[in-house]
């Protein structure tokens, strides 16, 4: 895999998201996820079959990849998950 784009030390505020699941009568309303303050290092990788959007936060505990036939494809998916606009990317 060869790294095209990176990002890192991005930060930004996960959670807060509210129940959107069944619930049986009577049953109490869950509190939303928790917010929390996190921050990410992001990178595009390249191989032959496409693009991977990789991320992890810096203490571990969220991290994942995406896969992608393009570099724009990869970039739209940063932009709508994490709020990244192409300008804060480092070419590799």
């Amino acid at each position: 895999m060869n790294i095209v784009r990176r990002l890192i030390g991005y930060k930004m505020q996960i959670g807060g998201v509210a129940h959107s699941g069944w619930l049986p009568d009577n049953a109490a309303v869950p509190l939303p996820t928790p917010i929390r303050n996190i921050t990410l290092n992001l990178e595009i990788q390249h191989d032959d079959s496409g693009f991977l959007l990789c991320y992890t936060s810096t203490d571990g505990s969220v991290h994942g990849d995406t896969w992608h036939e393009s570099l724009a494809d990869a970039e739209r998916m940063a932009t709508r998950s994490f709020g990244i606009s192409a300008s804060e990317w480092s070419s590799c």
